[in-house]
């Protein structure tokens, strides 16, 4: 749950987060849960990915899934955290403050279904934000030269 306050008032509410099938509109900013990955070995690296699918990871060490937001806003990835620690020694009459944020923000391709995607964190503390690519309407994918599959393998050489 995540706590949201109202901006012309003293109260707040608490509104739940929501869940990847709840992302349906473009201009709608919904959170994705992060979920914690206890086998970072068997998850995440041994996992076949298709051409279709989108990934980033991006570095998070130290920061817990609570700590961390994830929303998609239209066509916008925005993470951001923040962490704060606080410690004292009596004995050697020392205090120790620390402050942690991280935001980032990046575009996300034009035929990915906010819908599909999922978040997760690896042991390591790599956020890990994936996702599946819809497919394109044929008349869009012929005309549209970025969307184009490129083409791999040696070209033939006119003499």
């Amino acid at each position: 749950m995540q706590r949201v306050s109202g901006s012309f008032s003293n109260e707040s509410r608490v509104a739940p987060r929501f869940s990847n099938a709840a992302v349906t509109e473009r201009n709608q900013v919904a959170t994705l849960p992060v979920r914690v990955l206890r086998d970072e070995g068997l998850n995440v690296q041994n996992r076949e990915h298709t051409q279709d699918d989108f990934q980033v990871k991006m570095d998070a060490f130290g920061f817990a899934p609570e700590e961390l937001v994830v929303q998609v806003d239209g066509q916008s990835l925005v993470v951001t955290g923040q962490r704060h620690q606080e410690g004292s020694d009596p004995a050697r009459g020392s205090y120790r403050r620390m402050e942690q944020k991280v935001h980032r923000q990046m575009l996300l391709p034009p035929d990915l279904d906010p819908a599909a995607m999922s978040c997760c964190l690896t042991p390591s503390g790599q956020l890990w934000v994936r996702g599946q690519c819809r497919a394109l309407p044929l008349s869009q994918a012929h005309t549209d030269p970025s969307l184009r599959p490129r083409r791999q393998g040696s070209k033939k050489s006119s003499t």
